[in-house]
């Protein structure tokens, strides 16, 4: 089994308090290892999760941290005002990262679901127009369009304990959303302000990455309480998570933690290969299907 190492680094509340944990992200197996080894760091990965999420239940009740509509300081910058959609959304917290294949979706769906297995009321915006992850990783993908309620907004599609939103949602599978700017923004507004979101103790939101015009606008609309930075250990990567930094440091996000994954990896027999992300993933066949890895 191919085992990566997330190393979190996190910050609560204004006190400075660090909570140091770690937590083990396993891609497809591609070899046999020992069941008791096996069984092991399944159970020190679930034993993480829930340190980290018990971290964000204590985050999440602290009055401490400025929330949606907290007035922002004299001179600083002016929070957004909240939808009528989020005004039951206690603390809002971007996942983001400055580069994509950081593995910042799934960090934010393990967030997601270690905090709602911990009894908090939980929703998982996929802000990521162009290539949105959430339907996949929470196993969605064939749930359907959200339906509307009476007042016609959008129902958000639930699984372990999580109500999600995605583009994936509402366009075709095949299909990609070629759009501009202002097509974005607006496709990110109807996620937000036509959803039934309320009420909710933590609203997770999946950022698309980089520091462009979109992330400045997220940032910008939704009123976030923070910002949990993803990155890998490469120096390419790290470049540009310092950009993100920087940007939220813009926007008056606080950063709330910094986690750093796959920062190893266990490598299997040496007579064995190791295909760490799936194989046959490119075999692209005439009706659009792929192969058994990726």
């Amino acid at each position: 089994m191919n085992v990566t190492q997330t190393v979190i680094y996190w910050q609560a509340g204004q006190h400075q308090h660090h909570v140091v944990t770690a937590l083990r992200v396993r891609h497809p197996p591609q070899v046999r290892l020992e069941r008791d080894r096996s069984a092991r760091r399944r159970d020190t990965m679930v034993s993480r999760l829930a340190s980290l999420a018990r971290g964000l239940r204590g985050f999440a009740a602290a009055p401490r941290v400025p929330g949606p509509g907290t007035p922002p300081p004299p001179g600083g910058f002016k929070h957004p005002p909240v939808p009528d959609s989020l005004k039951g959304v206690k603390r809002i917290i971007a996942v983001a990262s400055g580069k994509g294949g950081v593995g910042k979706s799934t960090t934010a769906v393990n967030l997601a679901t270690a905090t709602a297995a911990l009894g908090l009321r939980v929703g998982l915006l996929d802000a990521d127009v162009f290539g949105p992850s959430v339907p996949i990783l929470m196993n969605l993908a064939g749930a359907g369009t959200p339906a509307l309620d009476a007042n016609s907004q959008m129902l958000p599609l639930e699984n372990y304990g999580v109500k999600c939103m995605s583009m994936g949602f509402l366009i075709a599978e095949e299909k990609a959303a070629v759009w501009r700017g202002p097509m974005v923004m607006g496709a990110l507004g109807k996620m937000v302000r036509d959803t039934a979101w309320a009420p909710l103790d933590v609203l997770f939101v999946d950022m698309p990455p980089g520091t462009g015009d979109a992330q400045i606008s997220i940032s910008q609309r939704l009123p976030l309480t923070g910002a949990v930075i993803v990155s890998t250990p490469q120096e390419v990567a790290l470049a540009d998570a310092r950009r993100g930094v920087n940007m939220y440091s813009k926007v008056a996000t606080p950063i709330l933690g910094f986690i750093e994954n796959m920062s190893y990896f266990v490598p299997p027999p040496a007579d064995a290969g190791a295909s760490a992300r799936g194989e046959g993933g490119g075999n692209i066949d005439g009706d659009g299907g792929g192969g058994s890895g990726g």
